[in-house]
């Protein structure tokens, strides 16, 4: 025993480097980092993708006085956009100045608060909970999405704490008092995206499953937190208070999207992150029964973990709507709640364990992360500050005639930029039109260049000002 605690922080320190090194060259390194790094260009943050720009968008609008009630976002709450908000106002940043880091510097926080619900699980030796919590903050929850700018980030932290609230309650003399906490939580996570409704559902299941008991006079204290907590949160702080309303005609929106019946249903362009999340399920449903040789799914509370994670699984997979994004809470969720539980076997058990996980998640992040913008936006981003700087011809401006914008209006956020048919677009010094086949235009007084967007084939012609394409083209 002595032996495991004096050589488990060594192995511990040694996946952390690790498990860096092996992030950092697949391009999908924790933005918190670089400041510590001193070669800038291994530093150079993947282009946000349209969902972050989305996100960054709805929160501007929001400094801007345009209430989250009104806006048109279909599933998600206010909770990203206030954080961006708060951490503006914080940090004296101005919206435009933001940088893709920065934003992802805010989620950063949300995960750091998601690993260290680990430390709070009853039952289990402190220095299996800083592992774990370690772990977890290392790989961003097992995904690259940990380290995007994404509403997922805050939802799963939300999910994470009420389920510790929860298991700690089933221990405590204070039951109240730690579901009421544990209630607080879940409503965070309404408040992030109205999916948090079928979670909570799921949640209960799962209790009854491993046969543990939820109906009693504490889950009146669960309820008043939840309903609590998802009013202050949805509302941001009571000051839009038809953002309740609007999370209830979100939620009638999603059951149409989600199953298939609406034209906004987004399918699988890949099957392969949904292979992988079965994978990492299976790597800790093996590893339980190896080690707790008992009635399945009723013996210890890493069990109401697992349920709880192969129900929401099952339920993603089941319906027609599938995004990689959907698949978080079961990355990371089993990290927190789950590996503690797992790591009290000695350090060469553990270590063996850590790294097969490690191993795990690195192999599976471009997967999780093929939907990506292209390094072409990148190219893009430069090229255009260099056209404005190097122009003559009077104010600058950016025409961009049709199509999917995103994220394009985060990366032209510091130009002047007209969308749509308007009397000055033809005279643009720099123009987009969306690609709908191979056919390169012929536009008088204009050299034509192809912006791949997105992987998943966004493509726009661009259009720049013949006079001006050596200077848009220069390396």
């Amino acid at each position: 025993m002595e032996e495991g605690i004096t050589k488990r922080p060594l192995i511990l320190l040694g996946l952390i480097v690790a498990g860096l090194l092996l992030f950092s060259l697949l391009g999908v390194q924790p933005p918190y980092f670089s400041s510590w790094l001193s070669h800038p260009s291994s530093m150079n943050p993947q282009p946000l993708h349209a969902d972050e720009a989305v996100q960054w968008s709805l929160a501007k609008e929001m400094s801007e006085g345009v209430p989250y009630s009104s806006n048109n976002d279909r599933f998600h709450g206010p909770t990203l956009a206030a954080s961006l908000m708060v951490a503006s106002k914080v940090t004296g940043t101005a919206f435009t100045d933001m940088s893709e880091s920065y934003l992802r510097n805010v989620t950063g926080c949300y995960l750091a608060l998601l690993s260290l619900a680990a430390l709070a699980l009853p039952g289990v030796s402190l220095m299996s909970r800083v592992t774990a919590a370690t772990f977890c903050f290392m790989v961003g929850g097992g995904t690259p999405f940990g380290f995007y700018y994404v509403q997922e980030v805050l939802l799963v932290a939300g999910l994470a704490w009420a389920s510790v609230l929860w298991l700690r309650s089933e221990v405590s003399a204070r039951k109240i008092l730690w579901r009421l906490l544990s209630g607080a939580a879940f409503g965070f996570a309404l408040a992030c995206k109205v999916t948090a409704a079928a979670y909570l559902l799921f949640f209960f299941i799962a209790l009854m499953i491993v046969r543990k008991t939820w109906i009693n006079r504490q889950t009146l204290a669960f309820m008043a937190g939840i309903v609590a907590s998802w009013a202050f949160f949805q509302s941001v702080a009571f000051t839009d208070v038809h953002g309740l309303a609007t999370w209830w005609s979100q939620l009638a929106r999603s059951l149409g999207v989600a199953s298939g019946r609406s034209e906004d249903t987004l399918t699988a362009l890949s099957y392969w992150p949904w292979l992988w999340a079965a994978l990492w399920l299976g790597e800790f449903s093996t590893y339980r029964f190896l080690g707790q040789r008992a009635i399945p799914f009723r013996s210890g509370s890493f069990d109401f973990a697992l349920v709880f994670v192969g129900l929401l699984f099952g339920f993603h997979l089941l319906l027609p709507y599938k995004t990689p994004w959907l698949l978080y809470g079961v990355m990371a969720l089993p990290l927190v709640l789950v590996l503690p539980y797992h790591l009290s076997g000695g350090w060469r058990r553990d270590g063996m364990l850590l790294l097969g996980l490690l191993i795990s998640a690195g192999v599976a992040a471009g997967d999780f992360a093929s939907h990506s913008p292209t390094a072409d936006l990148r190219t893009f981003e430069v090229s255009t500050a260099r056209l404005k700087a190097a122009y003559k011809g009077g104010p600058f401006y950016i025409a961009i005639q049709e199509g999917q914008y995103w994220p394009l209006p985060y990366y032209l956020r510091h130009y002047q930029v007209g969308y749509g048919d308007f009397p000055a677009a033809a005279k643009a010094p720099l123009r987009l039109i969306l690609a709908n086949d191979t056919s390169e235009p012929k536009v008088a007084g204009y050299a034509v260049r192809r912006l791949i967007l997105r992987k998943e084939g966004t493509e726009y012609w661009v259009l720049v000002a013949k006079e001006y394409e050596s200077v848009f083209s220069r390396p």
